[in-house]
C-alpha cells in the first residue's frame, strides 16, 4: 500500500525510512531539512536508525507540518508538488515501522571544481574565491576554518548492520569519484553482499572515471544510476561549473553512455541540470541536446533558491515576464517527447509567475559580474548574450533568440 494511504495528509515517509548524512552535521531525515530543527534527542549516528526522528515523526503523526519541512512546503505551495509528494517512488510498500531503507550521503567537500550554484560548504575549491568575494571579512574566515575542520563523512565508522534493509542509495558530493573513503564504502557494501540488495544513485560533476576495481564494484549493485550534474552545453557550462573543461565533460558522459549501452538492464545515466538565471534561457536547447543527441535516460532539473541573484523566483516580475517570453518563443514541442518537453515548460512557467518581490536585479547583477571577473570572464561572453538581453535596461523592451 502507497505511503499516501498509509500516512495523515501533512507527513512524509522519509523520517520513517530514510537518513541523510553529511559531512560536519547530524543525521537528518532528508537533504532538505536542516540539522537546526533537530531535537537534541534526535542528534544520533545513524547506526542507531530506530532512535532517531521521534519528535519529527510525532509531528507528522498529528498531521502538522514540522517546521523543518518548511522547503517541501514551499515548493507545494508554488509548483505543486515536493520532494515529499514524490515519496512513492522509493515507498511503494510503506508502513509506518521504523527501517532505514534509503540512505542519502554528502560525501564531503572535496572537489575539483567551485560550481557558481554551489560554495565552501560543499567544495574546497570554493574557499579561495569565497574569502576573496567577502573581502577577507573575519566571518568568512571563520567559516572556512570551520568548514576544514569538517570536510568529509566517515564511511569507516559507518556500521554495515544497519544497512542491512538498505534499498536505495542516493550519494552527491564534493565529488563522490574525488572521495577515496566513499569509494571503500562502494567495494565494502559489495564484498558485503549488500549491493544486489540496492539501487544507487551517484552524482558527479562528469570529469572523473572510477578505478578497475571500483568500477566492477559499482556494477554489482541491483541498479546503478549515474547522474551527471552538466548545466549547459559547452563554454556556458565551464562557466557556471567553473573551472570544468567541456572536451572532458563530454567525453566523460560518453564513456557512460557507452558502458549504459552495454548494460541497458542495468545501468542508467542521467543529466542533472540545475535550473538558474545563468542557464534557463538555454534550457530548451540544452534539453533538446541531451535527449536526441545524447539519449540520456532522463534530465532531472534542478532549481536554485538560494543565492537569491541565480534564483529566477527572486528576480522581479518584469524580468521574469520577458524571460518566459524568451522561453515561450524558443518552445517546439514536436523537437522531443511532448511530455517531457511540458514538464520542461511547466516548471519554466511556474517560476516565472509574478510574486511581486522588490526589484534588486542591479544588486543581483553586480554580484554575478563580481564573481565573473574574479574567475576571469564577464558579461559579453558569447554564452551570456541572451541573458544580456534581457537585463540591460536599454534591450528591455525587445527579445532576441540567438541560437548556438
Amino acid at each position: 500500500m502507497k505511503l499516501s494511504n498509509r500516512l495523515p495528509k501533512n507527513a512524509c515517509a522519509y523520517p520513517f525510512k530514510a537518513g541523510m548524512i553529511m559531512h560536519g552535521v547530524p543525521t537528518t531525515p532528508c537533504c532538505r531539512f536542516h540539522d537546526r530543527f533537530l531535537e537534541e534527542s534526535d542528534k544520533e549516528h545513524v547506526n542507531v536508525y530506530g532512535e532517531m526522528f521521534t519528535d519529527i515523526r510525532e509531528t507528522m503523526m498529528r498531521n502538522e507540518w514540522h517546521p523543518g519541512c518548511y522547503k517541501c512546503k514551499a515548493d507545494e505551495e508554488t509548483k505543486g508538488s515536493s520532494m515529499r509528494t514524490e515519496a512513492d517512488e522509493f515507498f511503494t510498500d510503506f508502513t509506518d515501522e521504523v527501517r532505514l531503507e534509503y540512505l542519502e550521503i554528502t560525501v564531503g567537500r572535496l572537489c575539483n571544481l567551485a560550481c557558481q550554484t554551489c560554495g565552501p560548504e560543499f567544495s574546497h575549491n570554493w574557499d579561495e574565491d569565497y574569502l576573496k568575494y567577502n573581502k577577507n571579512s573575519q566571518a568568512a574566515i571563520d567559516l572556512i576554518t570551520k568548514l576544514k575542520k569538517n570536510q568529509v563523512v566517515d564511511f569507516d565508522a559507518i556500521d554495515l548492520d544497519a544497512l542491512k534493509h538498505l534499498k536505495h542509495m542516493k550519494v552527491t558530493g564534493g565529488e563522490p569519484f574525488l572521495h577515496p573513503q566513499f569509494m571503500k564504502f562502494v567495494v565494502r557494501l559489495a564484498d558485503a553482499g549488500l549491493a544486489p540488495q540496492i539501487h544507487m544513485e551517484i552524482f558527479s560533476n562528469c570529469t572523473w572515471w572510477p578505478k578497475k576495481a571500483e568500477y566492477d564494484a559499482l556494477f554489482q549493485y541491483k541498479e546503478l544510476i549515474l547522474s551527471m550534474s552538466i548545466d549547459a552545453h559547452g563554454e556556458l557550462n565551464d562557466m557556471i561549473r567553473y573551472p570544468s573543461k567541456w572536451d572532458k565533460v563530454e567525453d566523460t558522459l560518453d564513456k557512460w553512455l557507452a558502458f549504459k549501452e552495454d548494460h541497458p538492464d542495468k545501468v542508467r545515466v542521467n543529466i542533472a541540470c540545475t535550473v538558474s538565471v545563468m542557464n534557463i534561457l538555454y534550457l530548451y536547447d540544452f534539453v533538446v541536446w541531451a535527449r536526441n543527441v545524447k539519449r540520456v535516460n532522463n534530465v532531472i532539473l534542478q532549481t536554485v533558491y538560494e543565492p537569491h541573484n541565480l534564483s529566477v523566483t527572486h528576480w522581479p516580475d518584469w524580468f521574469k515576464q520577458k524571460l518566459l517570453d524568451a522561453f515561450r518563443y524558443q518552445y517546439n514541442e514536436t523537437v522531443i517527447n511532448p511530455n517531457r518537453v511540458n514538464k520542461m515548460k511547466k516548471l519554466v512557467e511556474d517560476m516565472c509567475k509574478p510574486n511581486e518581490v522588490e526589484d534588486y536585479s542591479a544588486a543581483y547583477l553586480a554580484n554575478l559580474k563580481h564573481i565573473w571577473k574574479m574567475r576571469g570572464f564577464d558579461f559579453n561572453q558569447p554564452c551570456l548574450r541572451r541573458l544580456k538581453t534581457l537585463c540591460e535596461a536599454e534591450y528591455k523592451d525587445r527579445i532576441e533568440y540567438i541560437p548556438y
